[in-house]
């Protein structure tokens, strides 16, 4: 008996084991279906309402549109005679602007003529209180001009020589003068401000074509103009009063050009700037 007690024993304790065990898993099997059903739960929500929003955004785009489908229908409800007066309406008020701008366009036009005239007057005054030379200036400008000038270099400079074989010596130098601002470096420059020298030393202004020489000298030294404009600078020192200057310019020249025409020119002037010596007195009768 003892035995068989002993061996029904480990029986109960497994029949025992068995159902709770089972138990066990059952409940976490039940834990993880509810935790299943309720991420589908929240999933189903975050869907629903991103729906919702969706359908809201729907709703305010149809409301627009049927907005708008109204407003074409209002306007279309418009009879054709009202189009055509509001139209007929702003082409008179588009003509009326135009003839307003037209009108100011005219006036704008007359103030600038008007004004134009008047600056050429007041620059003429000027020119004629300034003095001759001044006038010339301002008369030759306005010939100017009135010239088509080249924009090609050599035919630019060809029209200064032009005029000033025409005799319109102060528009040639002032087309020289505007070569050398254009072309400061071009060879022709070196003959063009010699050209300047020449007509201001013919108009007797000695001082500027004094400096108008010395821009040869500077600015052109192997140019075959130089010796002549030295020669022309101490010329127009001598015509300033200035015969010492002018002496050493002529110096100047023998001693750097000596075979040149401007040398023997150069001599001659020393020659003439040397003093007289008087001759002697024949001796007195006894």
């Amino acid at each position: 008996m003892k035995r068989a007690a002993l061996l029904l024993l480990p029986l109960s304790t497994a029949a025992c084991w068995v159902p709770i065990e089972r138990g066990r898993q059952m409940e976490e099997r039940i834990a993880r279906v509810e935790d299943e059903n309720q991420l589908a739960v929240r999933q189903l929500e975050e869907q629903r309402g991103v729906l919702r929003d969706r359908v809201a955004e729907a709703d305010k785009k149809i409301a627009e549109v049927q907005r708008k489908l109204d407003e074409l229908n209002s306007a279309a409800r418009r009879t054709g005679a009202d189009l055509a007066v509001e139209v007929d309406k702003l082409r008179d008020e588009v003509a009326r602007l135009r003839g307003a701008t037209e009108e100011d366009q005219h006036r704008v036009q007359a103030l600038a003529q008007a004004l134009d005239k008047l600056r050429d007057d007041v620059d003429g005054r000027f020119a004629a209180l300034k003095g001759a030379g001044a006038l010339e200036e301002y008369e030759a400008r306005r010939k100017i001009g009135k010239l088509q000038l080249p924009t090609d270099k050599a035919a630019f400079f060809q029209l200064a020589q032009a005029q000033e074989k025409a005799g319109e010596a102060v528009v040639a130098r002032l087309l020289y003068e505007d070569f050398v601002k254009r072309w400061p470096s071009d060879p022709r420059a070196a003959d063009a401000w010699f050209r300047v020298g020449e007509l201001q030393y013919g108009a007797g202004r000695h001082r500027e074509a004094i400096l108008a020489y010395g821009k040869v000298a500077e600015g052109f030294p192997r140019s075959d103009k130089v010796p002549d404009a030295m020669l022309r600078t101490g010329e127009s020192m001598l015509a300033l009063g200035l015969p010492g200057d002018a002496k050493g310019i002529f110096e100047e020249v023998v001693r750097r050009f000596p075979k040149t025409t401007a040398a023997k020119k150069a001599r001659q002037r020393i020659a003439d700037l040397a003093p007289k010596r008087k001759g002697k007195a024949p001796p007195r009768k006894k």
